[in-house]
């Protein structure tokens, strides 16, 4: 119990890097709050209706099959806007649909055509900067209409030629559409969503701000020699000491989830995301803590000046939330670096919140098998921490003595 004190000794010692900490987190939570309206409004009108059309699109086009219906399709996509046919990495497509440099990326599989003409089901590869809107629909619907009258041609026995010529006479060339925006109250209701999903999609990197660069320096300060050297001269073992400093850091947390839980239950308790899966919000945020704790505990093993300790969370914290599509929309991701991010802790906590929110643009299915799943695997993660604390606890005095 006296360690326990002690840790919150230290911890009010080192308050103003813990105030810091706070109010980056406070600061960061009121811009997403006056900054969401604005972002879901942007570019709709309030309540009318607005028209839409193709003429200036910009598309990235791969033709791996190099036949008279890819190149139909290529003819089709002209009629809407500018084509340009690339051969660029998955990374640099993804960049530029990202910063909007080109609108789609459209790709012909191989053996596209023959595969049409023997009655086998393909489609062709679509990517937007715009993934779930009206648009990209409208915008797919009409290349894939213009496939299936290609179909019904060489079904009637036309070759692949006129079939193509056939398709493109019929599909219309010009196509608008209209978008009804929904009123201005029921925006604002879906901006609190948006901004508390936002809030809690950075939590990982708040916390492991406030947890790992703020109370870790107080476990610092209990590690050094003159501090250490007297807690050891008291009957107290050393794994005592690391467990009484793990738990003073999982009191910091159910601080910490405690202020986000009652937030997101005050600013957006009526939203879907709170109404619905409210519990889910709160399961995730204690596994997000648990493994940050864990990882705090572990670099604290260390003795770390503020300058190190500050790169090592900053480095950490920054790469993951890149990596695990909390900085950018993980669909924008390459498959090699999705495929990375799911040995990062970041990812399962992102995949949570990604899946009970429904404008994250992930489509998850939500179940609560998956849900559990996630949390397990952020335990896990926590666990891994902490026992490899406790060797380097172990293997550190050993060498003391």
């Amino acid at each position: 119990m006296q360690l326990y004190k002690n840790f919150f000794k230290l911890v009010k010692a080192n308050k103003i890097s813990v105030l810091i900490a706070v109010i980056i987190m406070v600061v960061y939570g009121a811009a997403m709050i006056f900054a969401a309206p604005s972002i879901v409004d942007k570019n709709e009108d309030k309540a009318t209706e607005k028209s839409v059309d193709y003429k200036n699109l910009g598309v990235l086009f791969r033709d791996n099959d190099d036949s008279e219906l890819s190149h139909g399709v290529r003819t089709l996509i002209e009629k809407y806007g500018s084509v340009e046919d690339t051969t660029a990495s998955e990374e640099r497509i993804n960049d530029i649909l990202y910063f909007s440099i080109s609108d789609y990326y459209i790709e012909v599989p191989e053996n596209f055509q023959a595969k049409i003409d023997a009655g086998e089901e393909v489609s062709l590869d679509y990517q937007s900067h715009s993934q779930v809107s009206g648009k990209t629909f409208s915008f797919v619907n009409d290349i894939d209409s213009f496939v299936n009258i290609y179909r019904s041609y060489r079904a009637m026995g036309m070759d692949d030629k006129s079939s193509v010529e056939k398709a493109l006479e019929t599909t219309v060339s010009e196509v608008t559409f209209g978008v009804v925006t929904e009123k201005k109250e029921v925006q604002h209701s879906s901006a609190k969503e948006y901004a508390i999903y936002m809030i809690l999609m950075y939590f990982c990197f708040i916390c492991l701000w406030l947890l790992g660069m703020s109370i870790a320096s107080a476990i610092i300060s209990a590690n050094k020699k003159e501090v250490s050297m007297r807690i050891d001269a008291a009957p107290v073992k050393p794994t005592e000491k690391t467990w009484s400093q793990m738990f003073g850091l999982l009191t910091c947390a159910v601080v910490l989830v405690a202020a986000y839980s009652i937030f997101s239950f005050i600013y957006a308790g009526s939203s879907d995301m709170m109404s619905k899966y409210g519990w889910v919000v709160v399961l995730n945020l204690i596994t997000t803590t648990f493994y940050i704790s864990g990882f705090t505990l572990m670099i604290s093993c260390f003795r770390l000046n503020a300058g190190t300790l500050s790169l090592i969370c900053n480095s950490v914290g920054l790469s993951m939330s890149f990596l695990c599509g909390i900085f950018v929309p993980f669909y924008f991701l390459s498959s090699g670096v999705q495929t990375f991010a799911h040995f990062l802790p970041f990812f399962w906590t992102a995949k949570v919140f990604n899946t009970i929110y429904s404008g994250s643009g992930m489509n998850y299915t939500f179940s609560t098998g998956s849900i559990f799943s996630s949390f397990g695997v952020q335990i896990l993660f926590g666990l891994a921490f902490i026992m490899i604390s406790v060797v380097i606890k172990k293997v550190q005095q050993g060498k003391a003595n």
